[in-house]
């Protein structure tokens, strides 16, 4: 039984989606719908020889979902996203100014909870709800093998800014801390940049929720 995970950096911001395939099933995840991504991740899954059966939202900020009704319409999976994320999704926009280009509305169909768990032929991911960068963001946690896909959750030295419209310093922390009960070698995905792990990002983070616990 084995699982694979490609990653496919695109749009303006060069926001990372995930294409997570069973080899055996020929089954695909993909996460995340950034501008301009839609050919390279039906290209991902076909390579794979796979059938996607869902695309999970992170959350609604643009650069996760420019191109989510196109790939719901090529790819023929349904959206999947936190309840919390249903407005961003049916009403598309930028939190900060105006975008060059419309996102197409792309409401989901299946809302997501904390704790749930969803299916990938033979593998089960966990939903965990990690808000903070936005009230609706969810990483999908695979446990067999330490994967935890995350968006603008948690970076390399890092988390997603909070300073937008809805995000909250308090929910990162309060997040951040969560992440701290998964393994240290767990291996994070996050929405922009490079690979990282718990154990790696740890000590800042550890730091970052004392000093705030000590206020």
């Amino acid at each position: 039984m084995t699982l694979t995970v490609a990653v496919v950096p695109s749009g303006p911001l060069e926001t990372n989606s995930y294409v997570i395939v069973d080899l055996d099933q020929h089954l695909a995840f993909v996460i995340d719908a950034p501008p301009g991504s839609a050919d390279m991740l039906v290209e991902t899954v076909q390579q794979h020889q796979a059938r996607a059966i869902a695309l999970v939202i992170t959350h609604t900020h643009w650069d996760h979902i420019g191109d989510a009704a196109v790939l719901r319409r090529r790819l023929g999976a349904p959206i999947l996203a936190h309840r919390l994320a249903v407005p961003g999704l049916e009403q598309p926009r930028a939190l900060i100014g105006e975008l060059p280009f419309t996102i197409e509305p792309a409401p989901p169909d299946r809302t997501l909870s904390d704790g749930e768990t969803l299916t990938l032929g033979t593998w089960t991911f966990q939903v965990i709800h990690t808000p903070g960068h936005a009230p609706e963001q969810l990483s999908l946690y695979q446990p067999d093998h330490g994967w935890l896909f995350c968006g603008d959750t948690l970076f390399q030295n890092g988390y997603g800014r909070v300073d937008l419209p809805g995000s909250s310093v308090e929910q990162t922390i309060a997040t951040l801390r969560r992440l701290l009960t998964l393994p240290a070698e767990t291996v994070v995905y996050p929405g922009h940049g490079g690979t990282t792990t718990i154990g790696r990002e740890s000590g800042w983070i550890r730091q970052l929720v004392e000093s705030t616990s000590a206020r």
